[in-house]
């Protein structure tokens, strides 16, 4: 199961492998088939995916006009068994930075036989996982689906701040019509907030939403910040310090205290002090049960 992150309205061919341990199999007869599904469980596309060699396949993921996140199924008979692989797609409206731009900044990234696209798409991931959990926010517009539980208020939290659109809500089952979402007002904090005297009704996890949220651009110093938490986490392996260790001492003398990480920082003071700035950290008032 994996995560991949790509820019609406540009079309990506994924590729999944299949192992019996630590070997590749193919399918046994017939053909993998690959299904795109909403997270609603809505089919949005069906494909025999395509084989590029022992135990791959692959599948062209049609371009979106909007962000949204998808499930990916990969389903085949293998060794007499009926397997079915999942990965998740997330179509997002714009990343924290861009790969050049990185291998840019840093001369060693540029080695593209080290440090594959591929490795530096999935690092990004990381830092920008990492980035809005420790600011409460989106940099980039993205899409969300939560199930919360009403509180019989006209307010509602979700997990998420900077909202931008509601684009689908239910309760206990029942679609709101657009004019019924139109009424719903957004908030920065991550409320919706419904007209007056129209509460959002109690329940357990009876309130189904689907927002986008995020802002529309990364300010440069956070993507600076990015860019530089990247590099951290690509050489990470490199490194002959200890996991463990909070101070060293060099052999050619001196003791050096290491910064580090917390839910809330990441160790690398340069980076830390982008993420602290006045207005840069939200926190939700979610109601998500």
């Amino acid at each position: 199961m994996g995560l991949t992150r790509i820019l609406r309205t540009t079309q990506v061919t994924l590729t999944h492998s299949f192992y019996a341990d630590e070997g590749k199999v193919d399918v046994d007869s017939g053909n993998v088939t690959a299904t795109l599904k909403r997270l609603s469980g809505t089919v949005v596309d069906t494909q025999t995916a395509g084989h590029t060699g022992l135990g791959d396949y692959t599948y062209p993921v049609p371009a979106q006009a909007l962000v949204d996140t998808f499930r990916l199924e990969w389903s085949g008979l293998f060794g007499g068994v009926a397997v079915t692989a999942v990965d998740y797609v997330e179509v997002v409206g714009g990343f924290l930075f861009g790969l050049a731009e990185a291998r840019h900044r840093h001369q060693f990234l540029r080695d593209v036989a080290r440090y594959s696209t591929a490795d530096l798409a999935a690092k990004r991931i990381e830092v920008e996982q990492e980035f809005e959990n420790i600011c409460g926010q989106a940099w980039v517009p993205r899409f969300g689906r939560y199930a919360l539980s009403g509180r019989g208020y006209e307010q509602i939290g979700t997990p998420v701040t900077m909202l931008r659109t509601l684009r689908a809500a239910s309760i206990s089952g029942v679609a709101l019509t657009q004019s019924e979402l139109d009424q719903v007002s957004l908030t920065d904090s991550g409320i919706l907030r419904r007209p007056t005297g129209v509460p959002w009704p109690a329940g357990y996890r009876n309130v189904i939403v689907e927002v986008e949220h995020g802002n529309d651009y990364p300010p440069d110093p956070i993507k600076e910040a990015g860019i530089l938490r990247l590099r951290s986490r690509i050489s990470s392996t490199t490194t002959e310090i200890p996991d463990r260790a909070i101070s060293f001492a060099p052999a050619e003398g001196g003791t050096y205290r290491i910064s580090t990480p917390a839910r809330t920082r990441t160790g690398i003071p340069d980076v830390d002090g982008v993420l602290e700035r006045p207005g840069w950290t939200r926190r939700t008032r979610a109601a998500v049960a």
